[in-house]
């Protein structure tokens, strides 16, 4: 990893992956990907992250997070209370998930960019589905959260005597077996609810710009039928205005 004076660092601890991304003037020069297991292993080639300006965000259990906070030493330790360049008044900001604020905060910055949006809606779809709105000027409106692929398939086999443990395929509408049978009421069953939400929001909120993100977006991005620009590092980019915003 080379380094520069102007460096700067996102820590995103997610459930399954811990995301480091190498910022150097507002560009991501590198992106690293570990579990908490893997990053133990890694710790002699990325201490030198505790040096340069940086901001964890963190899901783990707090002996996790500790550790991590340990480590980097980060300037900004995301959470409800840490100030952002957007406007969470009209929600409970207490119980807002750090990932659905630097979406919002993300896509209200992308937004910006085109002069005819109104309202930027940013669709995550990860561990679960998360649609969150925010307006041109910069105050988040709120959204939805519902559960996301692996969810429901655990939850088919959880919950039931009989019906397997299935790794998500995209089949066709009509299920011949009980897998395919899974395999559609899953998958198709999400991409029918999130373009049935996409075409809700259309119909309320006028010029929209909707962005798209998620571990497990890739899945689905061609299947939605609006027109949908896919960010991977969506949340990653809201992580790193808001360090920009607290180092002000």
């Amino acid at each position: 990893m080379e380094l520069f004076e102007e460096s700067k660092f996102v820590i995103d601890a997610g459930n399954t992956r811990i995301k480091i991304a190498h910022f150097l003037k507002e560009e991501i020069k590198g992106l690293y990907h570990f579990s908490f297991e893997e990053w133990e292993n890694e710790q002699h080639s990325l201490k030198l992250i505790s040096r340069y300006p940086s901001i964890l965000a963190s899901v783990l259990n707090n002996i996790q997070t500790k550790c991590l906070i340990d480590f980097f030493e980060p300037d900004v330790i995301m959470d409800s209370k840490t100030p952002v360049p957007i406007n969470l008044a009209t929600y409970t900001s207490k119980t807002l998930g750090v990932d659905r604020i630097a979406n919002a905060v993300a896509s209200c910055k992308l937004m910006s960019k085109n002069s005819n949006s109104e309202f930027a809606l940013s669709i995550d779809i990860g561990t679960c589905i998360k649609f969150d709105l925010v307006n041109r000027t910069g105050h988040y409106l709120g959204g939805s959260i519902s559960p996301g692929v692996l969810m429901r398939y655990k939850s088919l086999n959880e919950f039931t005597g009989a019906l397997p443990l299935l790794n998500p395929t995209l089949v066709k509408l009509v299920g011949t077996s009980t897998e395919n049978s899974i395999h559609s009421g899953v998958m198709n069953g999400m991409i029918v609810e999130i373009n049935g939400f996409i075409e809700q929001y259309k119909q309320q909120y006028q010029h929209l710009t909707i962005f798209l993100t998620g571990g497990d977006a890739k899945m689905f991005d061609k299947a939605l039928k609006s027109s949908i620009f896919v960010h991977e590092n969506l949340t990653i980019e809201g992580l790193y205005l808001i360090l920009l915003h607290n180092a002000k």
